[in-house]
């Protein structure tokens, strides 16, 4: 049986797996107002937090109560690592489909002490419409949700075509006006054959038509077994100057 999915997972990164997504190194941080959008249980504000850092995150699910977000978390967590290892076209070597589920577990325990603790940093809302003022954010990054829960045809994970290529542009452009540079990773396609996820170019088009830099940035670390076309989208603002690093 093939794998899809009919929602987004409540899955999130370590601090550490989520700059090497974005290619940024803790000092390129300092001193930026940063957004992860959507941040579901990522420890990216957790550990902000604890290096002093202007960090929120934004997520529709954020209306729910701390135990049930650590419930469905845990829950989607082991449910979704089972299934992707049951379909033989999907699966990964044991050890690391084990050490990815360990990491994913241990940005949700760094997740679910910040949310309790420091629930101002965690805002509700969602794509393609934030709650924020134009210009919020130095940086904005997004991980693990546009073109990953494009529909499987289309090289995602979903199992329609809700989120298709009008909400990525519509998503994107959310992005673009909050913050003056916006990173999102992955660019590959995470079904099929290795590729990029066919959004990606028409995106990047569309932004380079508004008038903003769009260009890839290779990634410093490894979704899982997918090496190849493993780069992030990195979008700088037309008039901004977004951060220093590469």
């Amino acid at each position: 049986m093939s794998f899809k999915l009919d929602h987004a997972v409540f899955f999130g990164r370590t601090w550490d797996e989520c700059l090497g997504m974005f290619a940024l190194k803790d000092t390129d941080l300092s001193g930026l107002r940063i957004l992860d959008c959507p941040g579901g249980p990522d420890a990216l504000v957790a550990e902000g937090i604890k290096r002093d850092l202007d960090i929120l995150a934004v997520d529709p699910q954020y209306d729910m109560s701390i135990d049930v977000l650590a419930a469905q978390g845990r829950k989607e967590i082991v449910e979704t690592m089972e299934q992707w290892q049951q379909d033989p076209g999907t699966a990964w070597d044991q050890e690391k489909a084990d050490e990815f589920k360990r990491l994913k577990l241990e940005a949700l325990n760094s997740f679910i002490s910040a949310f309790g603790e420091h629930p101002e940093r965690y805002v509700f809302g969602s794509l393609p419409e934030l709650p924020f003022e134009d210009d919020s954010f130095d940086l904005a990054l997004s991980g693990n949700f546009l073109f990953v829960y494009a529909s499987v045809e289309r090289g995602g994970l979903m199992s329609n075509d809700q989120l298709g290529l009008d909400f990525h542009l519509e998503a994107v452009r959310e992005l673009v006006r909050v913050a003056s540079e916006v990173r999102m990773f992955p660019s590959f396609a995470v079904t099929g054959p290795p590729r990029r996820q066919e959004f990606v170019e028409p995106v990047m088009e569309a932004l380079r038509s508004d008038g903003h830099q769009v260009d890839f940035v290779p990634a410093q670390w490894v979704e899982g077994e997918f090496t190849e076309f493993n780069d992030l989208i990195r979008i700088r603002k037309a008039g901004r100057s977004g951060t220093q690093s590469s």
